[in-house]
């Protein structure tokens, strides 16, 4: 994605943030929806999230994390960070994001769940070396600017024989790109696995709430924007993934001992 591209991306992100109000928007992922006969039982007050909760049980399923010391970069709006401390249990949850309009909104929202919201920079986590157990990171490193300085933080930051629990997707032609950048932070990859098939079908599921939630927060020229951001059917964004310009990947990756 082009650099001019992608400020406009974090331009968007905070302007949703801000219009979003009182809406139950918690997550801004394009969701998983697993092969048949795998699933995953939610609390009554979850199940209009499931794909995108589905997505965040995936990833954050790479690791036992109960009782673990877990971070979470890029947090959006704390849907994700809300579900991992309720149904994973880990000893500790610090959430970072570099959007101050969501940190504050997931403290009043999330507040009660004793989870460390921040204001943090992906590229320069402010923790000590050696400090978490797992690092969690769904859907956001594509517009970080510097990507690799990114998977190098994340490995400052981890313990050794710590798990990175990773899922992002890219562009066909960027795959090897992604890989050497991890390979060369010092991780290793203990699994890569495509899921852009599951995430399609996330998409169709979730087309209908979200073209509905586009129109209504902003006004109708910019609702090809909105439907491009949420990835809706017919879309250039939704297009790609189906087409196979796009490739959404999972990964479980571990800090050497």
């Amino acid at each position: 994605m082009p650099s001019i591209q992608k400020k406009l991306w974090n331009i968007w992100y905070q302007y949703i943030s801000s219009r979003i109000g009182n809406d139950p928007v918690t997550f801004l992922n394009y969701g998983y929806w697993p092969p048949e006969g795998e699933t995953i039982i939610l609390k009554p007050e979850d199940e209009q999230n499931r794909p995108a909760i589905q997505l965040y049980n995936l990833v954050a399923s790479g690791a036992d994390l109960a009782d673990k010391n877990v971070l979470e970069v890029s947090c959006g709006h704390g849907g994700g960070a809300s579900f991992v401390k309720r149904y994973h249990h880990p000893k500790t949850y610090t959430a970072i994001d570099l959007n101050p309009k969501a940190i504050e909104r997931n403290r009043k929202t999330h507040g009660m769940l004793e989870i460390d919201f921040r204001i943090g920079d992906a590229q320069a986590l402010d923790f000590p070396e050696n400090h978490f157990d797992a690092v969690i990171n769904i859907e956001a490193s594509h517009c970080y600017p510097s990507q690799d300085v990114f998977f190098k933080s994340v490995h400052r930051v981890l313990r050794p024989g710590g798990h990175f629990l990773y899922a992002d997707f890219r562009n066909a032609s960027d795959a090897s790109k992604l890989d050497r950048d991890i390979t060369e932070a010092g991780f290793q990859i203990k699994s890569k696995t495509d899921i852009t098939p599951h995430v399609v079908r996330a998409l169709q599921k979730t087309t209908e709430r979200y073209r509905g939630l586009a129109h209504k927060l902003a006004p109708k020229i910019l609702h090809p924007l909105m439907e491009a951001f949420a990835a809706v059917e017919g879309s250039p964004v939704y297009n790609s993934f189906a087409h196979g310009k796009r490739i959404y990947w999972s990964y479980q990756l571990v800090k050497a001992k």
